[in-house]
């Protein structure tokens, strides 16, 4: 019982909050541009422009006004649908040359950053549009008019107007709070018998172009096949001098590795025979070394082998190479050692150190 007590004290005091949050504070959604006015007072409206988020708003003491801070569009043309206002027809103006002139033009304006609450302050909040699109007319109406029918049906020109009226139209908007952001000349339409007469104009026009044209290529031409056959005799002349010149190059080149293979041959016959002899040359005295060495060799073999010590690695390598399969000893032979006289029957085997 108290856990639903203190369940319902706190949504209530959620629900307190959250309407004493609604009374105090004004939320303005980040397209607008929000304007505050103190009612109570004579506070009138604050000389500040309130951004996106939450601003403090005393329901009854605060009043709000939001106003559009995207940048708009006002088009001028007679296809698309006009509800809304944002749809103009088309503009229609007389030019300099009296002639009677369609245009579709769109401009795309915003309210001056810092100025909507002016904009309020002057009365303005539910009729700027309709100011806008009145001064819009008048000041393109003006400018577009002074403009002859061949000025207009030039894009060249027609840019050049629309950047000149920038600034003109900046300036009869400013008392408005509001600021053009570009002028845009989308279409340009004569009357019918204007058009065709136009279009007369600009065939003839076009093909004197063509005309031109067609005479500036034939000279192009003529010049061209003046200069190709200048070109091909000068192309002639080059070739034959320097065929002339290449072949007396390659006959010095070719006298030159003659020479060259001359000297070589005879170089390659000197340097073998040469080679030859010194090969021969020292293959004798290569053999002539190896037979002293041998000799040298067996001589120092021969007297190491004379000395007691040579004896000895005689004996040595002879007693390795004794083979006795069997020896047979007369025990009555008084010449035979007894067995127990090791000495003497090792000297009867392999000799004493005296023999």
């Amino acid at each position: 019982m108290n856990f639903t007590k203190v369940l319902m004290g706190i949504a209530a005091l959620m629900l307190l909050g959250w309407i004493g949050f609604a009374l105090l504070f004004e939320r303005v959604p980040p397209t607008m541009i929000g304007v505050k006015q103190v009612q109570w007072s004579g506070g009138g409206i604050i000389e500040e422009d309130f951004g996106t988020g939450f601003h403090l708003g005393i329901s009854g003491y605060h009043k709000w006004y939001l106003l559009d801070r995207r940048t708009q569009f006002l088009t001028f043309s007679d296809d698309g649908d006009r509800e809304g206002g944002a749809m103009q027809p088309a503009l229609k103006i007389i030019t300099s040359d009296n002639n009677r002139v369609s245009v579709d033009l769109t401009v795309s304006y915003r309210i001056k950053p810092g100025e909507a609450n002016q904009l309020v302050v002057s009365g303005l909040r539910g009729v700027y549009r309709e100011r806008v699109t009145s001064t819009v007319t008048d000041v393109m109406r003006a400018q577009l008019a002074q403009l002859t029918s061949e000025q207009l049906y030039s894009t060249v020109t027609r840019l050049e107007r629309s950047k000149a009226t920038l600034p003109v139209l900046r300036e009869a908007l400013a008392e408005l709070f509001i600021e053009p952001d570009v002028i845009l000349l989308r279409a340009v339409r004569f009357p019918p018998e204007y058009e065709e007469r136009l279009q007369t104009k600009q065939l003839t026009y076009q093909t004197k172009l063509l005309a031109n044209a067609q005479q500036a290529v034939e000279a192009e031409l003529q010049e061209t096949g003046t200069s190709e056959k200048e070109i091909e005799a000068a192309e002639k002349e080059l070739r034959g001098t320097w065929d002339k010149q290449l072949q007396e190059v390659q006959s010095e080149n070719l006298v030159q590795i003659s020479e060259i293979y001359g000297d070589a041959e005879k170089y390659d016959r000197t340097t073998r025979a040469e080679a030859d002899a010194d090969f021969e040359t020292m293959l004798a005295e290569g053999g002539l070394a190896i037979d002293k060495a041998e000799a040298l060799r067996n001589s120092l073999r021969n007297q190491a082998l004379d000395t007691a010590g040579g004896a000895i690695y005689l004996a040595k390598q002879a007693a390795e190479n004794l083979d006795i399969r069997e020896v047979t000893l007369n025990s009555n032979d008084p010449r035979v050692p007894t067995v127990l006289d090791l000495g003497e029957l090792v000297d009867l085997l392999i000799g004493s150190e005296e023999q």
